[in-house]
Parts: C-alpha cells; structure tokens; sequence
C-alpha cells in the first residue's frame, strides 16, 4: 500500500470493517465467558470491564478526538505518544488504589488489574491510530483490528476452555494485546512520525496534558457514568445478577460501537472545514452524521423490540427468558451514548472543552444521586432508567451549545 491519505469513504469502510470484527469478538469473549464458565464467572468478568472501563479514561485522557483535530500540528505526535505513556502509568496506580481501599476477593482484584493492563494495551494502540487517522490512513487501523480480533478471541477461547479459568483467560488477553500493538501498530505509525525526540519534549508534552485536561475529566467522568449504575447493581443484588445485566446487553453494544465506525473517522474532515472556515461545510457534515445516528437508532429499536427476546434465548439459552424484559432500556442506553459521544466529539472539534466538562458534570451527578433509588425502586431496571435520564440531559444541553456556537461563528 501507498503512503498517500485514502478518501473519506475508504477510511470509514475500512475502519467499520476493523472495529465490526473487532467489536464482535470483545462481545464473543462475554459470550463465552457465559457459556464456558456461568453466570457467575460472567459477573466477574462485567465488574472488571466496569470498573476498568472507567480508568481507562485516565490513560486515554480523552486525547484521541483532540489529536486527529490538530490540524495545525500544534503539537508533535512524540508529545502525543509520551502524554500516553504517562497516563497509563497514572491510571494502573489508580486502578490500584481503587482495589486497596474495596474488598473484593483476591481473585476478583487479579482477574480487575488483568483486564485494566488488556485495556491499557488499546490505550497505547489509540494512540498511534490517532496518528495514522490524521494521515487518512484508517487502512491500517481496520487491519490492526482484524488481527487483533481474530488473535485474542481464538486464544482466549481456548485458554478459557483448557484450565477453565477466567483469570487465565485475561491474561492472555494482556500478552496477545500488547504483542500486537508494538508489533503491528508502532511499526504503522512510525511511517508517518518521522524524526527524532525533541530534547524539550517535556514542555509540550506539559502543556498538552494541561490543555487536554478538560476532556481527561469528561471522559472520565463519561465512562463512569455509564458505570456507576452497574456499580450499585453489584453492590446491592450481587455479582450474578450484574451478570444476568450484563448479559442481555450484551447485543446491544453493536449499536452504539457501529455508530462510531461512521463518526469517528469524520473528526478529522470536521476540524478541516472548521479551520478553513467552511461552516457550511461543516453544518452539511453535522446533519448528514445525526441523520445516519437516528435513522440507526430507528432500525435497531425497531429491530429489538421484534426479534429481541428470540435472539437472546437463542444466544444464551431459556433460563434467560425471565430477563428479556431488561432489553428495550437497554438499547435506548445505547443509542443515548452513542450520541453523546458523537456530540462531544463535535464540542472537542469546537474546542468547547470547559462546556464539555462542565455537562458532563450535570449529567454525572443525575446518575450518581439517582442510581440507588432507582435500583431500589424498579430493580434491575432502575439502572437503565437512570441512565437514560442522565444521558438525555447530556444530549440536550450539549446540541444546544453546539447549535447556538455554530451560529455564533457565522
């Protein structure tokens, strides 16, 4: 392959394509979590990815959209790497802290530090994606995910299914991620970061992680949010009915992961109107993308709500049946986010990063207040419908502020 930048549709088809294969084995590692170790080896499993889920934010500081934004080139892509190397120290020392201070069992903190290393593998690999996503070259992020993909889930499978053990299972999760990622991703990113380490490095690595600050919090903030409620789920109803949770939602993730194989690669064309001032331009952009987000929304409510029931008792078997009810809350979770996250890429692009913040903030303390009662209240559900009133808050004021700085600018 050429080292020229591909067109817009070839990245998004080839980043879809990545993150679909992808997507489906990270939803086929729970599957057979389920299916190999039970219900309650899948509720372990559902705590660890919650609750890595949200340090992971640390590592990836929300820096991603940021990155393929600068179009100027504001900042080295060595600033961007290291920035990501000292994150992720950052977050595993919190992920530490958070287990000292709670007292889960041994092996459940084992199986939690296990799963937040695997995802601080992804974190490294965002970041010399970003690189090869400013340089339009989203070929080699697809591929990556491919590989990754298909590696990790066929190890994992058969880990799991010799020792019948989850902790195993992760870790080889962690060896096969990280092999990948300096392996394949470094040496792909490396083509377009020519040069060596700026002796002053540390200035605008400093001043891009004070910079960035604001959407380190948001998505910190934002990953806890959707977590927070499952939190409290284990907390009071136990870790297999977290599990059961988990379960059903399961399927849903495809909703909110597809619409992001469409957004994300557009935040780069976004901050290149943007800067060459042509908003109309970027209003086209913007609608066409909200558009393609509803009309999805539309066809996967509808597709749900028909054959919902029937794929999840075909997935996991009739003693899921009695909790199907919890699906259809579920997928407007899932809808609500992916908007959420498209909008704030939006407010990135915008360099709204304070408002990002401080909606994020609202939203946050509406779950946070609200999630114990709701849970006490509607059960399993009550998760869910915290969820959805927190996020609908988020979606509101954020195309608000989106709509009225776009009118500002013209």
């Amino acid at each position: 392959m050429s080292d020229g930048p591909l067109s817009v549709k070839k990245n998004i088809a080839w980043n879809s394509a990545g993150n679909l294969v992808y997507l489906f084995s990270q939803w086929l590692l729970s599957f057979f979590v389920v299916k190999l170790l039970g219900f309650e080896s899948a509720g372990v499993f559902s705590l660890a990815i919650a609750i890595a889920g949200s340090f992971i934010g640390i590592s990836l500081y929300g820096m991603r959209s940021f990155q393929v934004s600068d179009i100027t080139g504001k900042y080295p892509p060595s600033a961007y790497i290291l920035s990501r190397y000292i994150t992720s120290v950052v977050a595993l020392a919190v992920c530490l802290i958070f287990l000292a201070i709670n007292d889960y069992p041994m092996y459940i903190c084992e199986c939690i530090l296990a799963y937040m290393c695997f995802k601080l593998s992804e974190s490294l690999s965002d970041v010399y994606q970003g690189i090869l996503q400013k340089a339009m070259r989203m070929d080699y992020i697809g591929i990556s995910f491919i590989i990754k993909g298909v590696a990790i889930l066929g190890l994992f499978i058969a880990v799991i299914a010799l020792f019948k053990d989850l902790l195993s299972g992760i870790v080889i999760l962690v060896l096969s991620s990280f092999a990948i990622v300096f392996l394949y991703d470094l040496k792909k990113a490396r083509q377009f970061c020519p040069g060596k380490m700026n002796e002053k490095w540390r200035t605008p690595v400093t001043d891009l992680l004070k910079e960035c600050l604001p959407i380190a919090c948001f998505v910190f903030i934002f990953n806890t949010l959707a977590q927070v409620p499952r939190y409290f789920l284990e907390h009071h109803e136990g870790t297999e009915v977290l599990g059961v949770y988990a379960t059903i939602g399961m399927p849903v993730v495809i909703v909110q992961v597809s619409a992001s194989f469409i957004f994300a690669p557009l935040t780069t064309p976004f901050a290149q109107h943007l800067n060459g001032g042509d908003l109309k331009a970027f209003l086209a952009l913007f609608w066409k993308t909200m558009l393609f987000l509803l009309g999805l929304s539309a066809i996967a409510f509808i597709g749900f709500k028909i054959i919902g029931d029937w794929v999840l008792v075909l997935l996991f078997g009739s003693a899921i049946r009695p909790y199907t009810y919890l699906l259809m809350p579920l997928v407007v979770c899932t809808i609500l986010v992916a908007v959420s996250w498209f909008l704030s890429t939006i407010l990135i692009v915008l360099r709204r990063l304070k408002t990002l913040l401080v909606i994020s903030i609202i939203s946050f303390t509406i779950v946070a207040l609200g999630s114990v009662p709701c849970i006490i209240t509607f059960g399993q559900n009550g998760a869910s419908f915290i969820l959805i009133l927190g996020l609908s808050v988020y979606v509101l004021i954020g195309s608000m502020v989106i709509l009225h700085g776009i009118k500002s600018m013209k």
